[in-house]
């Protein structure tokens, strides 16, 4: 007879703080029901080592925060308080996975850990788990703090690419969607961010920074190559190094002044494609310059530097007017 003494936690998982229930155990282990199949996972408890932590551990492809991406400006917000704890207090989930432990939530975590040499790293690590059950445990995971979108553009890139690659046909829209728990628009969305070049990204000191209706405004001008030299014309912002004495308060501060400086730098990206497109605009000289002069009721045109494009709303064209566009466009 088993007497293994159990902690179980039922379905609602995002309603159930499994951190606390960790801390709180004595043991190394802990049996939560899978909230997919009913079966029992076994969640073991491990410290490792401040340097060890970069290369004993990855980021599992369903986690939407981007590792690579990870810098001391995202972390500043949490830094304070695992320096003064020597580690982690909440817990870092992961699966065990040919040696390495794959990071299902708390990826801030274990990069903050990273960076402090006298601290410890605390997982709790399952072994074994499904695709779904992996997606899942990512989903809730990441709650203090939600993974930017930028952050999910790279991820959910990565995990199309890999799924694609592992199962040799190509991922559909409507089954990453599923995968991931998102909305269709949403990963969309994501997919066009992860088109952005890598130059521009780097201006900011974390994707935390980069706001998603800026995105939306970089998307719309990432044609005919535009994007590829924006970057030379700005500075990137830089984090200057902790000394390892700052206050909560000082980190505070440092973050604002980030955000406040990374916000500027997005109006002036702004600033600088509205001037380029308006430029645009004013150098055409072409065959239709005569024309574009003229104020016929319902076709607008709007010029490029190489041509002219013409909107026409037909309910307020003239009968005459249209029948001539309809006989020069066909013939």
């Amino acid at each position: 007879m088993n007497t293994k003494k159990r902690a179980v936690i039922g379905r609602k998982i995002t309603t159930t703080n499994l951190d606390e229930l960790i801390t709180k155990n004595s043991g190394n282990n802990i049996v939560e029901r899978s909230p997919i199949s009913e079966r029992d996972i076994e969640w073991e408890r491990v410290e490792i080592e401040s340097l060890d932590v970069l290369n004993k551990c990855t980021k599992s492809i369903y986690n939407k925060r981007s590792f690579e991406d990870l810098s001391l400006a995202s972390v500043l917000d949490i830094y304070h308080s695992i320096k003064s704890t020597g580690g982690n207090t909440e817990a870092v989930r992961a699966e065990l996975v040919d040696g390495k432990y794959e990071i299902l939530g708390g990826l801030r975590r274990a990069y903050t850990v990273s960076l402090l040499p006298d601290t410890k790293l605390t997982l709790v690590v399952a072994k074994d788990l499904t695709e779904e059950e992996r997606a899942h445990f990512a989903l809730v995971m990441d709650e203090y703090s939600e993974p930017s979108y930028m952050d999910k553009a790279r991820s959910i890139s990565e995990l199309k690419n890999k799924l694609e690659k592992r199962n040799g046909m190509e991922l559909t829209g409507t089954k990453l969607c599923e995968i991931l728990g998102m909305k269709k628009s949403n990963v969309y969305y994501a997919l066009s961010f992860s088109n952005i070049p890598n130059d521009i990204i780097k201006l900011f000191p974390a994707l935390k920074f980069i706001s998603t209706p800026f995105l939306r405004e970089l998307v719309k001008h990432n044609k005919d190559n535009y994007l590829d030299n924006l970057a030379i014309h700005f500075k990137a912002i830089k984090t200057s190094p902790l000394t390892g004495k700052e206050s909560k308060e000082e980190l505070l501060e440092i973050n604002e002044f980030l955000e406040k400086e990374s916000k500027k730098l997005q109006r002036d990206i702004l600033n600088r494609i509205k001037s380029d497109k308006a430029q645009d605009e004013t150098v055409y000289n072409g065959k239709f310059k005569e024309l574009i002069k003229s104020n016929v009721s319902g076709v607008k045109f709007t010029t490029t530097k190489n041509g002219v494009n013409i909107s026409i709303d037909e309910s307020k064209v003239s009968p005459d007017i249209l029948e001539m566009l309809l006989t020069s466009f066909n013939s």
